[in-house]
């Protein structure tokens, strides 16, 4: 009789043993340096020059319009940008269908970021007693406007590319920008 109690035991944990290897074997493990928020932040962080920015109308129209601007993201998320359109830059913006209002476009603010979709979203001060405004959501549709998401990436060069999609998923605009000289 007390053989079948230990060797129930050591069957259980034979068992055990074996379910928690297999386990061990499809369970990812991170390695290396993770894709985490705050290793995309520390990515993003500084201050950035406009290099060039180029938009796509909905039909398939191309602008290149002549432009400057600043992009300063800190340690926590806090956005200023400025684009500063030429007046030959507003009149290729209409050509291709698309109007700025200002010719100088700003803003300041958090933004969120997303490592895993490669994604920043700017979030106005005001965001969350807007969360239902429609007058966001459209500006979060309009392409040109800062609330709509931005795709990015950072080259090896060390060039930062931000883009944004239609609904549609095609490229609405391009904007590249290098660091800052300090």
């Amino acid at each position: 009789m007390n053989m079948k109690p230990s060797l129930i035991a050591g069957l259980c944990m034979t068992v055990g043993v074996a379910l928690g290897a297999a386990g061990c074997k499809t369970t990812p493990v991170a390695t290396g340096s993770a894709n985490t928020t705050q290793s995309a932040r520390k990515l993003l962080e500084g201050k950035w020059t406009l290099v060039s920015m180029s938009v796509n109308s909905p039909d398939g129209k191309h602008a290149t319009p002549p432009a400057a601007g600043d992009l300063d993201l800190d340690e926590f998320s806090n956005l200023k940008i400025e684009y500063r359109l030429t007046d030959e830059g507003r009149r290729l913006l209409e050509g291709v269908g698309m109007r700025s209002p200002n010719p100088t476009v700003s803003a300041a603010g958090r933004v969120a970021i997303d490592p895993q979709r490669h994604t920043v979203t700017y979030m106005p001060p005001d965001a969350n007693t807007r969360a239902l405004d429609a007058d966001l959501a459209a500006l979060r549709a309009n392409p040109l406007a800062i609330e709509h998401l931005r795709y990015y990436t950072v080259a090896s060069n060390g060039i930062l590319t931000l883009t944004t999609k239609y609904e549609n998923g095609k490229e609405a605009t391009r904007s590249t920008w290098k660091r800052a000289s300090p």
